[in-house]
């Protein structure tokens, strides 16, 4: 931890307060680069779309995948570890080539637009499918699911079926032990679950600029165009500061609503 994670953010912190342009960084100390990253509005306007694409992308993942490792754990029986084997399998598919697969189908002449011409419902191709926000959602959602599934169907497993057999004798239906077992028992997995894809997808500088366009950019985006195409290291320093800091303070409220509810810690034993 100290030499792969405090030592490269503190030299991060250092450079955030130097000034420099041209893949150079000169003196002295300033918070101008700081300044500059809070006001830009084509900041502000990256920043919500972070919010608004890590939102979507680690709720619906999390909404999916946690039915998914309950079906695993309880249903699946002998097909539950060929269907983890597939999940696992579909990370080892290339990074770019998955975006560049849905690029493909969601693009102008692609499989979705030929499909809708081919049956009438459109005349000419939807432009929003592609290189927008949607499009970037699309893509973090199929890049991130298995994700959200590997982690929560390993946070499930302790669940014993002992459990949901109790609270069926006490006269419990289906809704009432996913609301009173199943969903306080998986609090604090679900928060993990929520955070990790969040912090991923809305930091995401890849996919964006392949399926973003000008609408659907994130705030990795413009960090990566400051310390790639621009050379500015302090600046890019600062916003990357800021969103660590913004990531770490997300942390520590989730952590404590749950602290607060009491569900940090459930005793499923």
């Amino acid at each position: 931890m100290l030499v792969f994670f405090v030592v490269p953010i503190a030299v991060v912190v250092v450079y955030s307060f130097l000034t420099g342009e041209l893949f150079q960084i000169g003196r002295p100390a300033t918070a101008v680069n700081y300044e500059s990253a809070l006001t830009l509005g084509v900041n502000r306007t990256m920043v919500w779309n972070s919010i608004v694409t890590g939102t979507i992308t680690a709720s619906v993942t999390v909404a999916v995948g946690l039915p998914v490792a309950y079906w695993l754990q309880f249903s699946a029986g002998r097909m539950a570890t060929s269907v983890v084997s597939l999940v696992v399998a579909s990370m080892f598919a290339g990074y770019l080539v998955r975006i560049y697969a849905w690029r493909t189908v969601l693009g102008s002449n692609g499989v979705v637009n030929a499909s809708l011409e081919r049956v009438g419902l459109i005349d000419e191709p939807v432009g929003f499918l592609i290189f927008s926000r949607t499009a970037v959602i699309i893509a973090e959602l199929h890049l991130l699911l298995p994700f959200a599934i590997i982690i929560l169907y390993a946070a499930i497993r302790p669940v014993r079926s002992e459990l949901l057999e109790a609270a069926e004798d006490l006269g419990a239906g289906p809704a009432v032990r996913w609301r009173q077992v199943i969903l306080p028992l998986m609090a604090s997995p679900i928060a993990s679950a929520w955070t990790f894809v969040f912090i991923i997808s809305s930091a995401d500088f890849v996919t964006p600029q392949f399926l973003g366009g000008l609408r659907g950019q994130l705030i990795g985006t413009q960090i990566n165009r400051y310390f790639r195409e621009a050379g500015d290291y302090g600046k890019g320093a600062a916003l990357a500061i800021l969103m660590i800091l913004f990531y770490a303070a997300l942390y520590a409220l989730i952590r404590l609503g749950l602290r607060l509810a009491r569900l940090n810690r459930v005793d499923w034993g």
